[in-house]
């Protein structure tokens, strides 16, 4: 199967990083999702939007004429032509105990008191 530049596929997401997803699709070929392709607006989390083993329609940004590789985009996939097998329900919120905040907790009222004496200091000079 030979990609052109334009053309809308659908890959497998094969890693996430934090500032990009890689692709393999049926060909073999390979390519990158980087985070400003996702969406226009700022993007915390890649993988709110895709992770690994996803199944997701892209379209071809550009194609190495050396070794194939592919630069896609989702954000310019028309919507009427979006396809993803991404599940945000399956992701959990990252679970907050207790005791955290405790060393902050403890430490809080010496930081403000070293803070105000040096703030002083500062002032009576």
């Amino acid at each position: 199967m030979s990609y052109k530049v334009n053309d809308l596929v659908i890959g497998k997401v094969t890693n996430v990083k934090p500032y990009a997803a890689f692709f393999v699709f049926d060909d073999g070929s390979q390519g990158l999702l980087h985070i400003s392709e996702i969406n226009d607006g700022f993007i915390r989390d890649i993988e709110k939007y895709v992770s690994k083993d996803d199944y997701v329609k892209v379209k071809i940004l550009s194609i190495d004429n050396v070794n194939g590789f592919m630069r896609v985009s989702l954000k310019q996939v028309p919507e009427e032509e979006f396809y993803s097998t991404h599940n945000n329900s399956l992701r959990s919120a990252p679970k907050i105990r207790e005791d955290d905040f405790a060393v902050l907790e403890e430490r809080l009222p010496q930081w403000i008191e070293r803070t105000l004496k040096k703030a002083k200091e500062e002032n009576d000079d």
